[in-house]
């Protein structure tokens, strides 16, 4: 895709259950829907504590 039009289009949603966002681009009215990718960065987790003494938490 061109980048002027990546620059000028706005974000309208999250659709898909965050596996893809739409967009829109007020100069054509045009709407897209671009894929989401995730990236874990497990090198840099961090382990959270855990109160041992309630175990509902």
């Amino acid at each position: 895709m061109d980048k002027a039009i990546i620059d000028r289009l706005e974000y309208v949603e999250e659709t898909y259950a965050g596996e893809i966002e739409t967009w829109h681009d007020p100069v054509t009215d045009t709407y897209y829907h671009v894929p989401l990718t995730i990236l874990r960065d497990w090198e840099n987790c961090e382990a959270l504590m855990r109160d041992l003494q309630n175990p509902n938490t």
